[in-house]
């Protein structure tokens, strides 16, 4: 299973806001946060590293939606489960987003030259901001966020995101689909749980 997403992306998947702000701007919002915080002289260096992995990992749970996440990738087998195996998936689905994509993250942040947003859809709870990120290399990445207003109102969660053309959430689906179909949910499960960032060969 070759990756199709550029980790790069993920850059710009969390944010930090009190208050909800339009989904533009929360994205925009976002790629200072993570920025500062990948570029922090406090946490340069290899000693660092662990440190650097749990800044990330916290704006990670703070941005991103994971049961919507995970219930939209495991596709028509979510309806198959317990409310246990549920709670399950969504731990170790969580889990396997924020491990494999931490260190990648301060790896590949410093390959960002600037990032043009082209503007938001709102349609209700439910919205998509699109930009186009440049690397130093002059290569360019559209991408769109799909992201869903949290519960309370405060800010807007990231449930999906497609990069040229490609949506996570729709890649992950296929995967597990595939995985599920020639053996068995309980071995996804322990495929997701043996990945590690250096190893995997989910995306």
């Amino acid at each position: 299973m070759k990756p199709t997403i550029p980790t790069l992306a993920i850059l710009l998947f969390f944010a930090i806001g009190a208050h909800a702000e339009s989904p533009l701007q929360e994205v925009k919002t976002s790629t200072g946060n993570v920025l500062l915080l990948l570029k922090n002289p406090k946490v340069q260096g290899e000693t660092k590293k662990n440190e650097r992995r749990q800044l990330v990992r916290a704006e990670m749970e703070k941005r991103f939606e994971w049961e919507q996440s995970a219930r939209a990738c495991l596709g028509r087998h979510w309806a198959e489960r317990t409310p246990a195996e549920k709670a399950e998936f969504v731990k170790i689905f969580s889990e396997f987003l924020k491990n494999n994509y931490s260190d990648k993250i301060a790896t590949y942040y410093s390959d960002l030259d600037k990032v043009d947003y082209q503007g938001e859809k709102i349609i209700e709870n439910y919205a998509s901001v699109k930009l186009v990120l440049t690397t130093k290399s002059k290569v360019e990445h559209p991408i769109e966020y799909r992201m869903e207003k949290s519960p309370s109102g405060d800010d807007w969660k990231i449930y999906d995101v497609v990069i040229e053309g490609v949506s996570l959430v729709k890649n992950y689906r296929d995967q597990f689909d595939a995985i599920i179909a020639k053996s068995s949910y309980a071995d996804l499960i322990k495929e997701i749980q043996s990945k590690q960032p250096t190893n995997s060969k989910l995306l």
